[in-house]
Formats: C-alpha cells, structure tokens, sequence
C-alpha cells in the first residue's frame, strides 16, 4: 500500500450543493407566495467549518427568514423553520450537508460569511441538483 497516496479533494463546492438543497425543495418554500429568489448565508468558523446557516425567501419586496441551522454538538437538532415555512426533505439534506460538510469543497476561507442566491429554477437546473445531490448522496444497493 502507498502510503503516499493523498486523498482526492472533494468535487462539490459546499455553495453549489447548498443551492441543489434549495432548487430541489422549491416547491416547499411557497407560503403565501412563489418565491422570486432564496438566498442561502453562512458563517464559517476559524477551522473553516461551518457555524451557522439561514435561508431567505424574497417574494415580492421583502425577505422573510426560512430557517436557521447552528450546527454545534450538543443544542442543535436541525434547522429551525420560521414564519410559516417547512420542509422536512430540505431539513434533512441540509443536516446531512452540515454533518458531511469535510465531503464538499470550500471556495472561502476560515472565518468568512459567504452568501448564495438561487432564482426560480430551470428545468435544466433541477436535473443538475438532482445530479449532484445523488452523487454526494447516493442511496444505498438493496442486498
């Protein structure tokens, strides 16, 4: 065995399979309005690890908080849905992002806020989501 073999780094950016969990829950983020656009933020930590994650819906002229995620061991369960909004299917993709994120690649460094925004999704960007979140997690062989 070589033991100089290094680790290939991760293929996914953490911002785009952020963005895959949001354009694939979509639908799910409708309350009283179609979202126009949903703006993913995050803080990462020293360690680059990240410390917390909100999700913002803009409908019409306001943003409206979705959920919220501190990830810390210990005090957090998942994401916090607010304001009307749930998703059960978007609170278990962003915790197994979260608690697999060493699996994605970070285009910032430690101690940054990083922001995403997603708009109403294509067609062809709900077929690339679906892509990359199945290869990030694919479900397992049946024996």
């Amino acid at each position: 065995m070589n033991s100089n073999l290094v680790p290939a780094p991760p293929a996914c950016a953490l911002d785009h399979i952020l963005g895959s969990a949001v354009t694939l829950n979509w639908d799910s983020l409708a309350t009283q309005s179609k979202p126009a656009k949903v703006r993913v933020e995050y803080q990462t930590g020293s360690d680059g690890a990240v410390d917390f994650l909100k999700i913002w819906a803009c409908g019409r002229e306001y943003w409206s908080l979705v959920c919220d995620y501190s990830p810390h061991a210990g005090w957090s369960d998942g994401p916090r849905f607010s304001n009307g909004y749930h998703s059960r299917s978007l609170g278990r993709l962003l915790q197994a992002i979260i608690m697999n994120q060493d699996m994605f690649r970070y285009d910032a460094t430690g101690n940054t806020h990083v922001t995403v925004e997603i708009g109403v999704p294509t067609a062809d960007e709900i077929t690339s989501a679906t892509q990359r979140v199945q290869e990030a997690f694919p479900k397992p062989h049946k024996a």
